[in-house]
């Protein structure tokens, strides 16, 4: 991304007649310091300006106010006068409002400008559980959009995207209940249905993986003696751990649960046991910027539809439509 410019935004508040904005800067700055040490000449180092500045915002204010904001006795230590902790706690108050939505907006406008940047690309951080359909998405990304896909569990994904850790959060539903409920739960303890949204990703098939000739068609048949099980959720190849196809395969396990399209890849029998849908989780906000049209635009392109349906059990058909949070959460009710 283009870095020559910076984004920033001004909390001040504090002016009048005769009196600018930038000495309420001043003048809010002692008081913070003066709140905390008591010593005008420690606040006004503190603050940054000369003793004598100091007394001359201090007697602006008072006149501003028509009534003093510190209280200063020979042989004491300044205080801040009722009035005084007011308008400091009135600053405070205009920052706890703001900081949230200047924050927002210090992410939102570098997407905004990024396609009108020369020879600049925009980009996004996904934080996502795995899924093969990944691979296939940044691949066809690399020309449009620069994507960083950080594998990670579905509620850490949603919990780094609450804290604006990443852009897009990845993660699956499936249509049995106890995992819809912890989707639930990870949806409704990190996002908020006024900030954020769904897309549709892919849909795939979950089912039990087995190795061929074992005689394992269903779940029941896992407590025969003697079967070994691997519980352990399906990664890729090139994931961090071996998958529970590679597993299977290479002999270490007789059965696992997993993915058809791993079963496939590596010649194992399959029995299907759940549908999964796999969300995009983001903010409202990102949708109007570059970079999440740039994505948009390559989920909905028809070269990722063709790419996702050569992967067995996937489906791409509701690709990049966007959802409501609930979409997840009612997944039961519509299967």
């Amino acid at each position: 991304m283009h870095t020559s410019f910076t984004v920033d935004f001004d909390h001040a508040w504090l002016g009048g007649r005769d009196f600018p904005r930038e000495r309420g800067r001043t003048l809010l700055r002692l008081l913070e310091e003066l709140a905390r040490s008591g010593s005008l000449r420690e606040a006004a180092h503190k603050a940054g300006v000369s003793y004598r500045s100091a007394w001359g915002a201090l007697g602006d204010g008072a006149r501003l106010f028509g009534a003093p904001l510190v209280d200063m006795q020979r042989g004491r230590r300044a205080s801040l006068s009722p009035l005084g902790r007011k308008v400091l706690a009135a600053d405070e108050r205009v920052r706890e409002a703001l900081g949230e939505h200047f924050e927002r907006l210090r992410a939102e406008i570098p997407a905004l400008l990024a396609d009108a940047l020369p020879g600049t690309r925009p980009r996004l951080t996904l934080h996502a559980s795995h899924d093969l359909a990944l691979a296939e998405l940044g691949a066809l990304c690399e020309r449009a959009l620069e994507l960083e896909v950080v594998i990670r569990g579905a509620d850490d994904g949603l919990a780094a995207l609450a804290r604006g850790e990443c852009d897009v959060a990845g993660f699956h539903v499936a249509d049995a209940l106890p995992r819809a409920a912890a989707a639930a739960a990870a949806l409704g303890r990190w996002l908020d249905p006024r900030k954020h949204t769904l897309i549709h990703f892919v849909t795939r098939e979950q089912g039990l993986i087995a190795r061929p000739g074992s005689r394992i068609r269903g779940v029941h048949d896992l407590a025969r003696p003697g079967v070994r099980f691997i519980h352990r959720q399906s990664r890729s190849a090139d994931g961090e751990e071996p998958s529970v196809a590679e597993a299977v395969a290479a002999g270490r396990a007789d059965a696992g649960f997993g993915l058809r399209a791993d079963a496939t890849r590596h010649k194992l029998a399959f029995t299907p046991l759940a549908i999964e849908r796999y969300f995009f989780a983001c903010a409202k906000a990102a949708l109007r910027g570059a970079a999440m049209k740039a994505l948009l635009d390559v989920l909905k392109s028809p070269a990722f539809v063709a790419r996702v349906s050569r992967l067995p059990g996937y489906d791409a058909s509701q690709t990049g439509r966007r959802e409501a949070l609930d979409a997840a959460l009612t997944w039961l009710g519509r299967s």
